[in-house]
């Protein structure tokens, strides 16, 4: 218990910091939150991180400071819930939590490790070991960092973070092998937390040698990001032109559709038709006194995709012209 607080203390003052910019009575329910369930998550999950990344949990949370603070507050609670470090990591990055399975949830659009979103960057280097470090020996392992809140330069990067996120998922990245000593043999780069892959990232020719590759990184919180063994001695450049990362939660494109009309002494079942490409989330019927909604339900399309409402609506006994409504509520993910 007297660990989680002082962590809680610790988190709250480093999450005001990061939020500043923000109001100021608006902010603090929020920091609050954020620094009890960054609390519950690192102490819950203490020998986990000391078993997969070799540092305490102290450490990793603030190494996960930044992650945290620019979290969703739902993301957060659910990564607090749930049952595994993997399903945390999940549900922190905006994916389901299996502790979840029985809320009430839109449909998933992918994988929080799979279906990602690349942005594309200038071309920035990250590494250079002829400028820090020398070449990486024979049959040798080093790990670099993936991302940084400062710059590159500690291994011979930029002055710059090259705008990559905190615990990106993956760099889109030029590996290139200088001056290998032996020409023939191979480079492998990898994930940090992973064992080594038997598998060649890059293959050595008798000059300096360069491949594009998709490098998967060591998230969240990992103290390096990924690790590159050689066959021969060789010094060994990394630049960045892009990322893969979950895209940030986006609101829905909605809009209500309205049909309305007027019925005699009878019954008439109405309809409010979404344009295409949107769903209905929901609807309503309405008219003056006399007019009974006998039902009320989503209209489905022929694969049974809800594209409308329709109402059932019936005039009363006291007859006469009587109007009556129907909204639909239609919504779709934005974009083209």
């Amino acid at each position: 218990m007297k660990r989680i607080t002082a962590l809680v203390l610790v988190a709250c003052a480093s999450f005001s910091t990061l939020a500043i910019a923000a109001p100021r009575e608006a902010n603090k329910s929020n920091v609050v939150e954020q620094a009890r369930y960054a609390a519950t998550i690192s102490n819950r999950w203490g020998s986990e991180i000391q078993r997969r990344y070799g540092i305490s949990a102290n450490e990793w949370t603030e190494l996960m400071m930044g992650t945290f603070s620019a979290s969703d507050i739902d993301n957060l609670r659910r990564a607090a819930a749930a049952p595994t470090f993997d399903s945390m990591s999940g549900a922190l990055f905006g994916g389901s939590s299996a502790s979840n399975r029985n809320d009430v949830r839109p449909l998933q659009l992918g994988s929080t490790e799979n279906s990602l979103v690349f942005t594309p960057l200038p071309p920035c280097r990250i590494v250079d070991t002829r400028v820090v470090g020398g070449p990486i020996p024979a049959m040798g392992t080093r790990s670099f960092s993936g991302w940084t809140t400062g710059d590159f330069t500690a291994q011979g990067g930029a002055t710059t973070n090259c705008n990559i996120p905190e615990n990106a998922s993956a760099l889109v990245a030029n590996v290139v092998a200088v001056n290998a000593v032996q020409s023939v043999g191979y480079l492998t780069v990898f994930p940090s937390d992973t064992p080594q892959p038997n598998a060649a990232s890059l293959n050595f020719s008798e000059s300096d040698v360069a491949n594009n590759i998709a490098l998967k990184l060591c998230r969240p919180g990992c103290p390096t990001q990924f690790s590159t063994f050689s066959t021969s001695q060789t010094d060994f450049v990394v630049d960045v032109y892009g990322y893969y990362m979950e895209p940030p939660a986006t609101a829905l494109d909605c809009m209500v559709q309205t049909q309305t009309g007027s019925l005699l002494n009878g019954s008439l079942n109405p309809s409010a038709t979404c344009p295409a490409g949107y769903t209905s989330t929901g609807g309503a019927c309405g008219g003056p006194i006399g007019l009974t909604v006998a039902s009320s339900h989503p209209t489905v399309d022929g694969t049974g995709r809800p594209n409308g409402w329709t109402c059932s609506v019936t005039a009363g006994v006291l007859g006469g012209l009587l109007g009556y409504r129907v909204d639909a509520t239609c919504c779709r993910v934005p974009g083209r």
